[in-house]
């Protein structure tokens, strides 16, 4: 457990130092330029990395569990597993652009969405990069690299302030900053000898079968959590989508730090995986270790939220206050699910987490319209709370049953390499 202490304290630390700058960088385009601004960059994150998401279509989790196997062809598969990236991700470019020429969006929502968009492509390339850290026992680099980009991200945001820059000026420099962290992450890489190696064969058809299944159950996560934003978008002006945005963001946060946490546990429960038994008691005490430390947290962040809202984004956004304290009562099941949707995966019990995702986000898309139509900001919120709360009914409903014994999972490549 020390040894996942220790790349837990550099992953989760490193992404949150980034997440923290991230969320400066919000607030002050909520401070500067207003609700109206946040929601398009609300809004335009949200469709770019749901499509993104869905590009990636597993890739990353490929990555930790074929490396972690141990095979010889190291570097042919971190070859492939990039070249498949940037095939996959050149049609989500396509995609957005697109996406862009059917709804004409005004000048400055579409240039938003640009910088917005090509800044979640190259991220999706870093956390290709962080996942085969992570596989070769590198963790601890990833904290470095991103309390960098952390610190270049304040730095750009302070410059903002400084010289007065446009929301677009600003973004574009986010967007090198991130250009940033996938450079040192290259460098780390090399260094590391887990460099990218031509193929033999490509196998993209391959690839993308073995990954798939993952892939559609983080495509679907995403579109959980980000189909809130786009469908309460359709029902209430930008102004009050600014509004929700705003502890949304801190949520997504949350989210993310939810998946990495999960991340991290994978690689040592893909080997616990031959031992169904072993698998689940390591799973369950993860899971009772979060549920005495976040629930306790989660009821006293939910008093504060309101005052803290207010302090964070300004009185513009008292409005706020109810939907975040809300919001944080779902976070314990958020951070279940995560441990859970790992256990499964580490499992190969594809049955469970493609049907829980299935119809969560079936759930959440239903809920969605039903909610935020009639009750608008507070019935999304709502929502976000009761699918949150039913994942993890259903998952522990089916992790309850036996586990089947899994000696190799079915993303690790052929001997042969295809």
């Amino acid at each position: 457990m020390r040894t996942i202490f220790l790349s837990l304290v550099s992953v989760i630390g490193g992404e949150a130092a980034v997440r923290a700058a991230n969320s400066v960088a919000v607030l002050f385009i909520a401070r500067t330029y207003g609700a109206v601004t946040l929601g398009a960059y609300a809004v335009s994150l949200a469709l770019a990395t749901v499509v993104v998401m869905f590009a990636d279509i597993g890739l990353q989790t490929a990555a930790i569990t074929q490396i972690t196997s141990g095979s010889v062809n190291q570097n042919q598969i971190i070859g492939r597993l990039a070249l498949s990236k940037t095939i996959l991700l050149a049609g989500a470019a396509i995609i957005l652009a697109v996406v862009a020429g059917w709804t004409r969006p005004r000048p400055l929502f579409l240039a938003i969405g640009i910088w917005v968009s090509v800044r979640v492509i190259m991220q999706s390339y870093s956390q290709l990069q962080m996942a085969i850290l992570k596989a070769v026992s590198k963790a601890d680099r990833i904290g470095i690299i991103q309390s960098l980009h952390a610190c270049l991200l304040c730095v750009a945001v302070w410059l903002s302030f400084r010289r007065g820059w446009s929301a677009v000026a600003l973004l574009e420099w986010l967007t090198a900053c991130q250009l940033v962290e996938l450079l040192l992450g290259t460098a780390v890489l090399f260094r590391s000898s887990a460099w990218p190696r031509w193929p033999v064969r490509l196998g993209f058809w391959a690839t993308v079968r073995r990954a798939a299944p993952f892939g559609i159950v983080y495509g679907l996560a995403n579109l959980i959590v980000r189909s809130d934003t786009i469908v309460l978008s359709k029902f209430v002006p930008l102004a009050a989508l600014g509004a929700f945005s705003a502890p949304n963001t801190i949520l997504l946060i949350f989210y993310v730090s939810a998946w990495l946490f999960g991340s991290v546990l994978l690689p040592e429960m893909a080997r616990l995986s031959s031992k169904p038994e072993s698998l689940r008691v390591y799973a369950n005490q993860w899971a009772r270790l979060v549920v005495m430390v976040t629930v306790p947290c989660a009821f006293l962040v939910s008093l504060v939220a309101p005052k803290v809202i207010v302090v964070v984004y300004g009185s513009a956004f008292d409005g706020s206050g109810p939907l975040a304290s809300l919001m944080a009562l779902a976070c314990p099941f958020i951070l279940l699910n995560s441990i859970y949707t790992t256990l499964a995966i580490a499992s190969n019990s594809r049955s469970i987490f493609l049907g829980i995702y299935g119809a969560g986000a079936l759930a959440t898309l239903g809920l969605d319209f039903f909610l935020g139509r009639a009750f608008g900001s507070m019935g999304i919120t709502s929502a976000i709370a009761i699918r949150e709360a039913g994942m993890l009914a259903a998952f522990l409903l089916l992790t309850s049953r036996p586990l089947p014994a899994a000696t190799e999972l079915e993303l690790r490549p052929s001997s042969g390499g295809h």
